[in-house]
């Protein structure tokens, strides 16, 4: 079955995601983050975070600047 038998004129570009796979996958690490540290594992959280920072440092610095502010604010609760 083509996408042309199913729905002929639908412009399927206009289903694509807003955002990237790459960017997706921040958001849920970010979120499992933010809820490892509330169930009590700051410090893990803490140490994940600091560790995607390296990581994400040269190559993506929007998102390590994430990463950073989220370990910055679980600080606190440490």
């Amino acid at each position: 079955m083509t996408r042309a038998s199913v729905s002929p004129g639908l412009n399927y570009s206009a289903l694509a995601p807003l955002i990237s796979p790459h960017e997706q996958i921040n958001l849920l690490l970010l979120d499992a983050l933010q809820k490892l540290a509330d169930a009590g594992e700051v410090d893990a959280a803490c140490r994940i975070a600091g560790k995607a920072c390296v990581i994400l440092r040269r190559s993506a610095p929007k998102d390590e600047r994430r990463f950073n502010a989220l370990l910055h604010r679980l600080l606190r609760k440490l």
